[in-house]
Formats: C-alpha cells, structure tokens, sequence
C-alpha cells in the first residue's frame, strides 16, 4: 500500500537525492565522513589482517580532528545576528 498526494507532482527518488545532496554543507559532509574513516579502517583491517584497534587508531585521530575542525577551529557563524544587538534586548 503507497499513499497517494493530493495537488503535489510525485518526484523521483533520485532527483530526492539530488535536491538532498546540494542543501548538504560543509558541516554535514565533514560529520559523514566520520563513519566513512571508521568503515575504510574495519575493512583495511579485514583486509590487511591487521589488528582492530591498530586499525581504528587512526580513524579516531581523524574522527577527533574533524570535530575540532568544525566546532573549534570553523564553527558555524550565526548569519542572522551580525550587529550584536540581540544580544543586549535579551539583558534589558
């Protein structure tokens, strides 16, 4: 069973994807790519016959560096308040 909308054209799913894929930024593939590193390591591990931990060693320095890289060293800037009197209406 499927459910039918009412005055709304039916997209296709891979336009879906597309349309989700260009809203995506900078944050949201940099916090992707923290599963990818931890995925790439199990599957060397398997791979190589290297050990687990070994393997997820360097997968957690670049888990770490990317969550420093985006929440200490480029966070996210507010675009909405740029005059900084928001900040004052909420003391008052």
């Amino acid at each position: 069973m499927h459910e039918n909308t009412i005055g709304r054209p039916r997209q296709d799913p891979f336009d879906a994807l597309v349309d989700v894929l260009a809203a995506a930024n900078r944050y949201d593939l940099a916090l992707g790519g923290i599963p990818i590193a931890f995925v790439i390591a199990l599957v060397a591990a398997s791979t190589f016959g290297v050990p687990v931990p070994y393997a997820l060693a360097p997968a957690a320095v670049v888990g770490v560096g990317v969550i420093a890289d985006v929440c200490y060293l480029n966070p996210p800037i507010d675009q909405g308040s740029t005059d900084g009197t928001d900040d004052q209406t909420a003391a008052d």
